[in-house]
């Protein structure tokens, strides 16, 4: 959403100000203000290797399990999922669709202005001509002229200054949205892999329990444990043994799944509490923002129609004081 080049003053600008808004929000926030990254940003004087050792930490620690979960859940959907959660995304999604909305028409509103621009330069420009040949009143036409160019210039400004602003908030307000879905999503994701764990954990007792009351609870476990019988005496096994150790293995996995799944419940329990509180965090940072952002707005269209009026007063006098011979 930052178009030009990126030495370009109006570029380094509006990332500055965007910046700024940014670490504004992060000092406030609860968490955020003491996380050491944070503290790495603002006390660094090597910015570049100690964002890229920051990174390799990252990176280090998170991209075995971040696999992991990709390949295992890319197409698991969540069996219950909670009702609240699921009202924090619709609620965002509609005020991402709102936001979307509004950044549509200030992009419309600002080529139209841009277009009204160029019409006023040519308009004044066509008024001097006029001058030039009305040379009985070609000092008052010129001063018109000016005037209109004046205008057409505070108009720039307008469409500058709402450029490197309300739209610039509007583009952050959508990045806090996205960034808000995406904890919505990892929040799903804590709960997947607890339910996942506890269904494999009840397919290990369900195991057990076939293995105990030797493989009859069913069509199924009986026709194939009753091949696997086969095959083992075949091969002369023995029949108690390989069931005592079965039953050991799948009694070992059962306690590690136990220990697993009480873990999985409780971080996904940590992390859906944090959620509801950074959402509580989102809201009022978002009515926050839209306070400021439509407070901004108000006054730039303040400004820009008082110094309109100013240059329309200071022309009219001029405009009266021509002579007009009414005989």
């Amino acid at each position: 959403y930052v178009r030009g080049d990126r030495f370009n003053p109006e570029f380094i600008e509006k990332r500055r100000a965007s910046l700024e808004r940014f670490l504004k929000k992060i000092a406030v926030h609860p968490v955020l203000q003491r996380a050491e990254c944070f503290r790495v940003f603002l006390d660094s004087r090597d910015w570049n290797s100690d964002l890229a050792l920051q990174n390799k930490k990252r990176q280090d620690e998170g991209r075995l399990d971040t696999i992991g979960d990709a390949l295992l859940n890319a197409f698991a959907k969540i069996k219950k999922p909670d009702e609240k959660f699921v009202i924090m995304r619709d609620e965002v999604d509609k005020l991402e669709e709102n936001l979307q909305g509004l950044e549509r028409l200030e992009q419309r509103i600002l080529k139209r202005q841009e277009e009204l621009e160029i019409d006023y330069r040519e308009f004044g420009g066509a008024v001097a001509g006029l001058g030039n040949l009305e040379t009985g009143i070609t000092e008052p036409l010129h001063r018109f002229a000016h005037t209109v160019a004046s205008y057409a210039t505070i108009l720039n400004e307008l469409s500058t200054r709402e450029d490197a602003e309300f739209l610039s908030e509007l583009h952050e307000c959508l990045a806090y949205c996205n960034s808000v879905k995406s904890v919505l999503k990892l929040r799903d994701q804590k709960q997947l892999d607890f339910e996942e764990l506890s269904d494999y954990l009840q397919q290990q007792v369900a195991e057990r329990q076939r293995l105990v009351s030797n493989g009859r609870l069913g069509g199924s476990a009986s026709i194939g444990g009753f091949f696997q019988q086969k095959m083992d005496e075949i091969k002369g096994v023995d029949q108690e043994r390989a069931k005592q150790d079965k039953l050991k293995r799948v009694e070992e996995k059962i306690k590690d799944l136990q220990d697993a799944v009480e873990k999985s419940s409780d971080d996904s329990d940590l992390f859906s509490n944090e959620t509801a509180k950074e959402y509580e965090i989102f809201q009022l940072q978002k009515t926050k923002d839209m306070r400021q952002c439509l407070l901004d707005y108000t006054t730039g269209r303040v400004e820009f129609f008082e110094k309109g009026k100013d240059l329309w007063d200071q022309i009219i006098p001029v405009l009266e004081a021509i002579h007009v011979d009414d005989d």
